[in-house]
């Protein structure tokens, strides 16, 4: 699901890692569709970024989240049990992205409601097709509800 028409599909990254942060905005420069990837860092940095609190409260709703699962405070099964908790935000796609292959982690994370599990590429060019066939499938081949209006204070 694309943004409106002439706007960018949001992808929100949450990840700690700077290298791999690093790494992913230079794949999605170059894989086809148009998106625009917002980064946090922490799981408490998502969630206020994605409820539009301080200092996100021009935060665009993303179309998809991917999420890595060791991050520092709110670990990313605990932010993968608010998002699911909260009805604005439940319909959301979030992909786990992650080095861990514990099925442990893997069972936990789909109980807690994500939407897939992936498991990161140890090569540029594995990755590269992985973002491109998430981006295929998530961005343009599905078909995502409505956003919810803007709340109005």
């Amino acid at each position: 699901m694309q943004g409106p028409p002439g706007h960018p599909a949001t992808i929100l990254l949450v990840e700690d890692d700077p290298v791999e942060v690093r790494l992913l905005q230079e794949v999605f420069k170059v894989i086809p569709g148009r998106t625009q990837l917002h980064v946090v860092h922490t799981g408490n940095e998502a969630l206020a970024f994605l409820r539009r609190e301080a200092p996100y409260q021009r935060a665009p709703r993303p179309a998809l989240i991917l999420l890595t699962l060791k991050l520092p405070g709110l670990s990313g099964h605990e932010l993968l049990a608010e998002l699911k908790r909260e009805p604005d935000l439940r319909p959301i796609p979030a992909l786990v992205f992650t080095n861990s292959s514990s099925p442990q982690d893997i069972r936990q994370s789909y109980q807690l409601g994500a939407d897939g599990y992936l498991l990161k590429p140890f090569d540029l060019s594995g990755l590269v097709e992985m973002i491109r066939l998430v981006s295929a499938y998530w961005l343009q081949a599905v078909t995502l509800p409505p956003s919810p209006p803007p709340h109005r204070s």
